[in-house]
């Protein structure tokens, strides 16, 4: 055995990092017969030794010649391993750990370095170390995170497009490797301990693989600890109709929905399915039984899966996001039926979040949906995550409407411009607009007044 890889690999932690590294082996016989080369996919890899999958029953000891190539070093790499575990995976594939007895290039200390640069799961380790809410792996540049809504990037060498393709690879299964070469597309949750939990976006820019991974808090906060206003907890109890969060990516839109659900989780009995893409913060039954479906792995989209979830016996349904017509047609005929629904909407204040959603039905149908969506809407939350004045964390700024006779009025005849003055004198019904909240929080002393005017420009004749 070469005794320096053994110091090298003393030297740093044995992890195994997640990987799909395409392998070239060969069995070395006793006898010193040429076998046949063949090609499989490395499961896993660190600095002492891989994983990998083969279709022939090996021994204890026996030892392969393998070879590989990693991002960044031009000459492909050999070595030669040794087999320490073997299990049966399925009928005629077996799965077999190895550990390097030999590695044949000269800079192995540029080798060891290079798997431990392939440590995803590290990577998001210090995402969440850092309390950022999102990195991002994009070609050409290090690892990106933001951090109180500005981009940092890592002190790390830029990802080129074999290094990123092997690690955003590394925690995908085939299925959804095939689904996202099917569609260039991909939206799932990944949970690399207990611990940590990230909704991740797979995509493809000018011919490379990459990746943006949300940070999912691992508990629950109540309406009170995000700093909601109280109306919202009001709305999670009422037992029909649409209450709608809007905001724009990024604006913790996901995370209210699931603080309301948790609400009636906990004072309700009721049945309640989320229709999620991804699935993120994960309930648990108490006093009613929540049911939650994933699209494109436990059902095909939205629209279908809300036709089966009005069979399903719900109380409330929530609708991870409106994207067509077809879904916001059937979450109009839920709440008509007598359901609660609870969804949410890319937009950045009430009158466009209502805009937006007549417009997603054919002009010669949107006179009616005005004015289904007048009898059955409830209320709309808009929220905004504003950087405090330390910039070291953010606060939520948040619009409310509450569905009013006034309001009803305007929206079935198509006046949604006349709503902010409904808002503005609505603070009996529980109504503000953005501009009282981001001027609360100015008076507070969280937000600066620049901050303030640059999210609402007409504070900058208010504020003084």
């Amino acid at each position: 055995m070469d005794n320096s890889l053994d110091f090298y690999a003393e030297m740093r932690a044995n992890t195994r990092i997640r990987s799909r590294i395409k392998i070239r082996y060969q069995i070395l016989s006793d006898d010193s017969s040429v076998c046949v080369t063949k090609s499989t996919i490395a499961k896993d890899i660190s600095t002492q030794g891989m994983h990998m999958e083969v279709e022939t029953l090996l021994g204890l000891d026996t030892r392969i010649m393998i070879e590989f190539r990693l991002p960044k070093i031009d000459e492909p790499i050999k070595a030669i391993a040794r087999v320490v575990r073997v299990e049966e995976l399925k009928e005629g594939v077996f799965g077999i750990g190895l550990v390097f007895e030999e590695i044949k290039n000269d800079n192995k200390d540029e080798i060891l370095s290079r798997i431990e640069s392939m440590d995803i799961v590290r990577l998001l380790q210090i995402t969440a170390q850092r309390k950022a809410s999102d990195l991002h792996l994009t070609y050409n540049r290090p690892p990106i995170l933001r951090l109180h809504g500005r981009l940092v990037p890592l002190e790390m060498d830029p990802l080129g497009t074999l290094e990123l393709k092997n690690m955003i690879y590394s925690i995908l299964n085939d299925a959804q490797i095939s689904r996202f070469e099917k569609f260039k597309e991909l939206d799932f949750a990944f949970s690399p301990n207990p611990d940590l939990r990230f909704r991740v976006n797979v995509h493809v820019q000018r011919g490379n693989v990459e990746a943006t991974f949300r940070v999912i808090m691992p508990d629950l906060k109540t309406i009170q600890e995000l700093s909601l206003p109280n109306v919202v907890e009001k709305l999670s109890l009422l037992k029909k109709g649409i209450v709608i969060i809007a905001g724009p990516t990024g604006s913790g839109k996901t995370t209210t929905l699931a603080a309301m659900v948790d609400i009636i989780n906990r004072q309700r009995e009721a049945v309640i399915i989320c229709l999620e893409d991804p699935i993120e913060y994960i309930h648990t039954n108490l006093n009613s039984i929540i049911k939650q479906r994933e699209i494109g792995t436990d059902t095909l989209s939205f629209s279908v899966a809300l036709k089966r979830t009005l069979r399903q016996d719900p109380d409330v349904i929530l609708v991870g996001e409106l994207l067509d017509t077809e879904t916001v047609r059937t979450v109009i005929t839920a709440a008509e039926t007598g359901h609660l629904v609870l969804t949410s909407l890319h937009a950045p204040d009430t009158i466009q979040a209502i805009d937006r959603l007549i417009s997603i039905f054919p002009p010669q149908q949107r006179h009616q949906a005005c004015v289904q969506l007048a009898n059955c809407l409830n209320g709309i939350i808009t929220q905004l995550l504003i950087p405090k004045k330390d910039r070291e964390n953010r606060v939520v700024a948040t619009e409310v409407m509450i569905m009013t006779d006034a309001v009803r009025n305007l929206i079935r005849e198509g006046q949604t411009m006349q709503i902010p003055s409904i808002i503005q004198t609505g603070a009996r019904y529980q109504m503000h607009t953005m501009a009282e909240s981001l001027k609360r929080l100015y008076n507070s002393g969280m937000i600066t007044k620049e901050t303030a005017i640059d999210y609402c420009s007409e504070l900058a004749q208010i504020l003084t």
